[in-house]
């Protein structure tokens, strides 16, 4: 589906900034980040719901977020750095649950508690306008994905 942004980044059309790629879906980090290191997973099969996915491919959606996390709390004890405190998933499934590309994805975003709420909520409100300097966010992306790639375990 050439119309579909997801799509077309595993054709390799796209650029993305790729922590995890296996047979079945992609980890990458949102360009449009709400909270520094937030990250979609998208199966690799062009769906736009939940309920077009098996019990076993949106399980698998799930596995690769828990590696995820491993994988951010591992680079936080490399750096020094601190790990989140916490995560939220979430999939808007359909329009009207806010999906704004219609190919089903999961956002793995880390929060580090109450008084992260403000800023989320703002960066939520105006992540799609952030078009300027475009070109610098994609290279701390993918310094990230970098770094997340490094420690993304292996199962």
């Amino acid at each position: 589906m050439s119309e579909c942004l997801f799509c077309r980044i595993l054709a390799g059309d796209t650029a993305a900034s790729v922590v995890h790629e296996d047979d079945q879906a992609l980890v990458m980090l949102d360009l449009y980040p709400v909270r520094p290191g937030h990250v979609l997973i998208i199966p690799k099969q062009h769906v736009a719901r939940v309920e077009e996915l098996s019990a076993a491919q949106l399980g698998h959606l799930v596995n690769l977020a828990q590696r995820l996390i491993r994988a951010e709390r591992a680079v936080a004890d490399s750096t020094g750095g601190s790990a989140p405190k916490g995560h939220n998933l979430l999939i808007n499934d359909g329009a009207a649950a806010g999906q704004h590309v219609p190919h089903l994805h999961l956002h793995v975003i880390p929060r580090e508690g109450p008084g992260d709420r403000p800023a989320l909520a703002l960066a939520w409100l105006t992540r799609l306008f952030g078009q300027v300097r475009r070109s610098a966010r994609r290279e701390r992306l993918d310094r990230m994905a970098g770094l997340l790639r490094e420690h993304f375990p292996s199962a």
